[in-house]
């Protein structure tokens, strides 16, 4: 699936399962933004880089290593499991235009949480976003996804499971170790 039908080798290829390249793929924008657009609530992505308008809303192919332990996934975390975001890839557009919203992993801070959803709830902005989209829709059955799914959760290394065996037992700083 991940080499074939799914296409996802496309840019997470090579040794890292990352082209190092830079793709919109329509993720939702959540949080409070990166100060782009005209209300600065906007992440204009590689574009705030290059400047090129062709660059909105492209972000570099993450590496798949490990990527069972880092999720939230998106480049802004707007997808709280591994399945979720490997749907959204299926058909990336229809995920953007009806986002779970509770699916973000936030933190309540009362001068922040207006800002959240800022931009998923402009439709204009949300067109811009769908529009810069440049990930073509796969169908796959849900046994398909799960195939993507136990690959991706294959390519955890187990030892990176339980770390604290990795803790140093003291620091420069004296400070105490939490255990």
């Amino acid at each position: 699936m991940f080499y074939g039908k799914a296409g996802c080798s496309s840019c997470h290829s090579g040794v890292f399962q990352t082209d190092h390249e830079f793709h919109a793929i329509a993720m939702p924008q959540i949080g409070p933004g990166k100060g782009h657009g005209a209300g600065g609530h906007e992440d204009f992505g590689r574009e705030a880089v290059t400047g090129n308008i062709e660059d909105r809303c492209a972000f570099r192919t993450p590496t798949l290593r490990n990527v069972a332990l880092t999720g939230p996934w998106g480049h802004n975390g707007a997808f709280n499991t591994l399945e979720a975001v490997v749907q959204h890839h299926m058909d990336s557009v229809n995920s953007l235009r009806n986002y779970d919203r509770r699916q973000a992993v936030l933190p309540s801070r009362t001068d922040l949480d207006t800002l959240d959803f800022f931009v998923m709830d402009d439709p204009s902005l949300v067109d811009n976003i769908a529009g810069a989209n440049e990930l073509a829709s796969e169908e796959l059955n849900d046994k398909d996804v799960q195939y993507l799914i136990d690959f991706l959760n294959a390519l955890t290394d187990p030892a990176a499971l339980d770390l604290r065996a990795d803790m140093p037992k003291e620091v420069p700083s004296g400070l105490t170790m939490a255990e």
